[in-house]
């Protein structure tokens, strides 16, 4: 049964969600004979990072534990990398790829609600990114955990987009491509959109979202207007 549901504000996610993770595997391509494979195992190693990091309480930011899980992965696979072919795959970071219909939908939703970042990136890389995809205009807020030195899933992360947005969390969705989280901000209390491009899994935790599509032209398809968000019940 579909349930209608007040939303000024939408915050969204940056890597995968916004932006194709997996283009990183084009500079991977320099040093790693199965470039997707070594792209996937340094964004494996990159989320557990940042898992570990708030669970130790040794917060350091996403682009120093990009670094970190980069020279893991480096070991891993064996390789023998050079100075310049590891600045250039961080680089990568700084200059990421749009999903193709991304765009276009923010301009969109920008009409209708007021939209953020909140995402585990560093300002820098945020900024960097942001302006590489121009995408900067879309956002009224970019949000950086670096602010509170905590890591997605934490509660007080999603805090975070309450206290600068100015609004209740039940008037926030917030939307990931990410199924941790889907979990975490959907536990906290928001209203949340999975952006499922794979057909992947949700982990299963007991949480569902609240709304499901395959890209972003389904997301705005589904929000009619500024005040009203009217959401199908989730069925996986």
């Amino acid at each position: 049964m579909a349930t209608s549901r007040r939303v000024k504000g939408i915050a969204f996610d940056m890597y995968g969600t916004l932006v194709d993770v997996g283009a990183v595997a084009e500079a991977c391509k320099e040093i790693a004979p199965d470039p997707i494979a070594f792209n996937a195992h340094w964004r494996a190693k990159q989320l557990e990072y940042t898992f570990l990091r708030s669970l130790m309480g040794t917060y350091q930011d996403f682009w120093k534990v990009s670094e970190q899980a980069l020279e893991f992965t480096i070991r891993r696979f064996g390789l023998q990398v050079s100075s310049e072919h590891r600045r250039r795959l961080m680089e990568a970071w700084l200059h990421p790829k749009p999903y193709p219909e991304v765009a276009a939908a923010l301009s969109r939703l920008k009409e209708r609600c007021a939209l953020a970042v909140l995402s585990n990136g560093s300002p820098k890389m945020l900024r960097a990114g942001l302006q590489h995809t121009a995408l900067t205009p879309c956002f009224r807020w970019v949000i950086s955990v670096d602010a509170i030195r905590l890591y997605k899933p934490s509660p007080r992360v999603y805090q975070l987009a309450v206290t600068k947005m100015k609004l209740r969390k039940e008037e926030i969705l917030f939307v990931s491509s990410n199924s941790f989280d889907v979990v975490g901000a959907k536990s906290f209390g928001f209203k949340v959109c999975w952006i499922n491009r794979t057909g992947a899994p949700l982990d299963r935790l007991g949480v569902k979202p609240d709304l499901l599509v395959r890209c972003f032209d389904e997301l705005a398809a589904a929000i009619p207007n500024a005040r009203l968000l009217t959401v199908p019940g989730a069925n996986h």
